[in-house]
């Protein structure tokens, strides 16, 4: 998962027999040095030659009761001889050198914790390549997230994040609802011709959606560099003949059959809607707008002010309360009183 996370170290691709090999030792280790923990190797297609690196992952409850990250640091050093690590969130990239002795250069190995109760999804996403990147693709269009940790559905106040709902962190539910086999995923796959089989074969499949152009800047300038994404898309440009799902303008249409697949899901996006509709009652009296009018602060000087204000309060639910519950003078005495205490910090923040 970390690609060329190492950057001041030569690292080798391996053929499958000593990937394996590679996979047993550190597995084994791993598994001595974690009693308890889940590792397991993410699979990769069964004919794939040679590997540039390899992705395990590790319970996260095992890893913290160990110790954390700092013992793992330690076993990459003390275990596998590395030479150099590089920690990217939850994923720590070392070198896998078979003795302190060895001249070759080493082999990189990248260690990803994840929390028990998305572990079995997690598995399965990062499983067979690319494939759970492709899969994603289905799920943006219908207004879902198709994370590493859960399907999930993304409530936006325009370009917002409001909330994230969780639908489900049974990988097999996930492609059953965005149209896969979860049956066939579990074979596993032979080539990568057959995993872009599989991406093609769900009954919401169409090429528009996975194209470069049809995606933001973000997102094409990441899976450009992906050579099973672009490979995928040369795939399907040699296939006319690829089914193509109308889905619907408005992504607001997919609501009833989320809601019919997923019940819990209904109570959570009716509550999401009501605390959406109390956030914007809050900001129609208390914003940005509204302080500088009444201070004549702006850029960062307002900045600094709107965050004390929001921190004189002790949760953001007696904030919302106290903004719909005060007259407009009481909230302005609030404001007023808050700029009085940080008024050293406004005066600093001019002289820089």
């Amino acid at each position: 998962m970390g690609g060329n996370a190492l950057k001041n170290t030569s690292t080798r691709r391996l053929d499958r027999s000593d990937f394996e090999a590679v996979s047993r030792a550190v597995v084994d280790s791993l598994r001595t040095a974690l009693p308890g923990a889940r590792v397991e190797v993410i699979p990769a297609y069964a004919s794939k030659a040679d590997f540039g690196d390899l992705d395990l992952l590790l319970s996260a409850e095992h890893v913290a009761e160990a110790g954390g990250w700092p013992r793992l640091q330690q076993l990459a050093t003390t275990l596998f001889n590395a030479t150099e690590q590089f920690k990217n969130g939850d994923v720590l990239s070392f070198d896998f050198r078979a003795s302190a002795q060895q001249q070759e250069p080493g082999f990189q190995v990248d260690l990803i914790a994840q929390a028990s109760v998305s572990y079995d999804y997690a598995l399965g996403y990062f499983s067979f390549n690319d494939l759970g990147n492709l899969v994603g693709r289905t799920a943006h269009r219908a207004g879902l997230a198709h994370r590493h940790d859960g399907l999930y559905y993304y409530l936006r106040e325009g370009d917002y994040l409001f909330r994230d709902i969780v639908l489900t962190q049974d990988y097999d539910e996930a492609l059953a609802f965005l149209g896969y086999a979860p049956q066939r995923f579990r074979e596993g796959f032979e080539t990568l011709e057959d995993i872009f089989r599989y991406v093609a074969g769900s009954a919401f499949f169409n090429r528009d959606i996975f194209l470069l152009e049809n995606r933001n800047n973000q997102s094409r300038v990441r899976d450009r560099k992906r050579k099973t994404y672009t490979s995928f898309l040369a795939w399907c440009e040699a296939r006319p003949d690829l089914p193509a799902y109308a889905y619907p303008p408005d992504k607001q249409a997919w609501l009833p059959r989320i809601a019919a697949h997923f019940p819990g899901f209904q109570p959570a996006y009716d509550q999401a809607m009501a605390d959406l509709a109390v956030q914007r009652q809050v900001k129609a009296r208390f914003n940005g707008a509204w302080v500088s009018e009444l201070t004549g602060l702006q850029g960062k000087a307002l900045g600094l002010l709107m965050k004390h204000v929001k921190g004189s309060f002790d949760s953001r639910q007696a904030l919302d309360d106290f903004v719909l519950t005060s007259t407009p003078e009481a909230l302005a005495q609030r404001v007023r009183a808050v700029l009085a205490g940080v008024q050293p910090e406004l005066d600093a923040l001019r002289e820089e």
